[in-house]
């Protein structure tokens, strides 16, 4: 911020933010040797590069700074404006040794002998190389690791960082995905890998295109370097998807998954409140790593078969979630709110259902072609409109990573999509809608 300010090129709030956490340093060196920011468009992700590329040449003495981009004019455009800043800055101008504008070796080179230097998206364009800092821009465009895995390798030796900013992927990103992923996992695990530092500005997924709320979510510089009127005619212009990715920095797996554009947004209520003398069904749900588990209700509202969805309980273990304390829990919520039914799956919440269903909790396996069919029913439901939420953050989350996955006889059910978080309460969700908008069959009442 202080190279910034001299230069007469301020930082803004949010790129404050990023270089407080990102440039801290332990006994070893920097803290953080990954760093991931990802925000909307036109919010100044370049301006935030190119003072990290000065303040490396001139403040921490890197001796190679590499940097790349999918767009090869995109890593020339950062150079090129690195090189303008220097050459107009007298202080800094006086330090340049030379600089090469020939097309495929550009560098500028100081005489302190600190390099900068623009490199090919290839696995080949850094070999040989070995760099104090990788500056990668537009991960999003990277659908292999071939690129990530030639830049990172440089740093192998010598303890440095790799700077790199985008805006939302799709399932082509994988680089991106799996460091999104990587950074979820780091949050849910005390004892995870802190050497990736992770920021991510992008619009709650609850809210619809034009929620000024939204927009200022993505949009760190509105205000700044962007106003209202200017989101306000890509709104108007975009296609929805082109918004959604550029403009909310929001994942579009369209697909991948399951729900339309904003039919989970569209089914928000923010006035519907949980009413225990409503019909109320229940559903637990496992992941297969038994690290997750949810349980959800959903209550019928009326006789024209509208319901309300409900996040009660999640829980989540290093380890395996304990079956015993979490049927228990669900017990006592079904005697609260005298459940009509526990739905669970077979292959995963057998163990807790039994245990329910010893107490006299009805309970019913809504596993293989009923999970399909309950999945189904969602859909149904949120399309339609009959489905109702208060916009819970982490039911919301869990319904937006969930991914479609077809089955072998031709039907399909929820999955978690690859670098989304658990989906626990989705599944929860369909199992308890499936028994909530028809009659309970006596069959099903009852596991074996």
């Amino acid at each position: 911020a202080g190279l910034a300010d001299a230069l007469g090129m301020p930082l803004l709030p949010w790129q404050k933010h990023v270089c407080k956490n990102a440039l801290s340093v332990n006994d070893k060196g920097w803290q953080h040797r990954t760093n991931v920011i990802l925000v909307a468009r036109q919010s100044g992700k370049t301006h935030l590069l190119r003072m990290r590329i000065l303040a490396g040449l001139l403040l921490w003495d890197e001796k190679l700074i590499i940097a790349t981009a999918q767009s090869r004019e995109v890593a020339l455009e950062t150079f090129r404006s690195v090189v303008e800043i220097a050459q107009n800055t007298p202080w800094i101008a006086s330090e340049i040794k030379r600089v090469s504008v020939t097309n495929g070796k550009e560098e500028l080179e100081l005489k302190s002998g600190a390099r900068y230097k623009i490199v090919a998206p290839t696995a080949g364009g850094p070999r040989g190389l070995t760099a104090d800092l990788c500056i990668i821009d537009e991960l999003r465009e990277h659908s292999s690791f071939d690129s990530w895995a030639a830049m990172t390798y440089t740093l192998q030796t010598t303890g440095g960082q790799i700077w790199t900013t985008s805006n939302a992927g799709d399932a082509t990103s994988v680089v991106l995905n799996r460091l999104r992923d990587q950074a979820m996992q780091s949050i849910s695990s005390p004892g995870a890998d802190k050497s990736l530092y992770y920021a991510e500005w992008s619009a709650s997924p609850t809210l619809k295109l034009d929620d000024r709320e939204a927009w200022y979510q993505a949009n760190p510089s509105l205000g700044y370097l962007i106003e209202e009127e200017a989101l306000e005619a890509r709104f108007r212009s975009d296609p929805a998807n082109v918004f959604r990715t550029e403009a909310l920095c929001q994942w579009v797996d369209v697909l991948d998954s399951p729900w339309p554009p904003e039919a989970w947004a569209n089914c928000t209520n923010s006035q519907l409140v949980f009413d225990p003398a409503l019909p109320t069904m229940l559903a637990i749900d496992v992941t297969p790593d038994r690290r997750h588990a949810a349980l959800v209700a959903v209550q019928q509202l009326d006789e024209n078969e509208n319901i309300g969805a409900h996040l009660l309980d999640t829980w989540e273990a290093d380890g395996a979630i304990d079956d015993l304390a979490i049927a228990g829990a669900v017990a006592k919520h079904a005697r609260d709110l005298n459940a009509r039914v526990v739905g669970f799956d077979r292959y995963t919440a057998a163990g807790i259902a039994a245990r329910i269903a010893q107490v006299g909790i009805p309970v019913a396996d809504c596993s293989g072609i009923a999970f399909s069919t309950a999945c189904d029913e969602l859909l149904g439901a949120m399309v339609s409109g009959r489905l109702q939420h208060a916009g819970q953050e982490t039911l919301s989350e869990h319904v937006l990573s969930s991914a479609r996955k077809w089955t072998s006889d031709g039907g399909w059910r929820i999955v978690r999509r690859q670098s989304a978080g658990p989906v626990a309460a989705a599944v929860a969700l369909a199992m308890a809608t499936h028994y909530a908008i028809q009659p309970l069959p006596k069959a099903e009442l009852f596991i074996g």
